[in-house]
């Protein structure tokens, strides 16, 4: 039984939908951390200021720097699974793309495709970018910065 172009289209824009909600969950989560390392780096700035041990400052330090891993460890984790997911949803567009017969010439323009075959390469293709690796990379190096920038406010206290 041949599926109807009409139910493709249909799914084909349900798929996509909820890819676009991956990709949103996963800019949403980076905007957390964004919001959430300001609002610790800005409390331990205070508390550098203010009258408090070196010693207590120090081991607040610590705790701030060790408080933010997990919520760069949650993040992260999220994005990897929404990945994963975001990779799955795409090879099903490509089956579509492909039974409409988008990579073909002359389907729909003469001596021409309407989509190019590299998207349908399964490292690199549609929905297999590096985007995401991009964005963890990010994640991790403003975390690693917020990490030192912490801890060496607890070692200046001492000087």
């Amino acid at each position: 039984m041949k599926p109807s172009d009409d139910f493709l289209q249909k799914y084909l824009d349900n798929v996509r939908d909820e890819m676009k909600w991956r990709r949103d969950l996963e800019f949403r989560l980076l905007q957390f951390l964004l919001v959430f390392y300001p609002i610790i780096g800005t409390a331990m700035v205070a508390l550098f200021q203010i009258a408090i041990s070196p010693t207590t400052y120090l081991i607040l330090s610590i705790g701030a720097s060790l408080f933010i891993l997990p919520a760069t460890l949650f993040v992260t984790n999220r994005i990897i699974v929404e990945h994963k997911a975001y990779a799955v949803l795409a090879r099903t567009v490509i089956k579509i793309w492909a039974y409409f017969g988008l990579f073909e010439p002359n389907a729909y323009i003469k001596n021409d495709v309407i989509l190019d075959s590299s998207l349908q390469d399964p490292k690199t293709g549609y929905g297999q970018g590096k985007g995401y690796k991009r964005t963890l990379y990010l994640i991790w190096t403003i975390t690693v910065a917020m990490m030192i920038l912490i801890l060496t406010l607890g070692i200046l206290k001492f000087f």
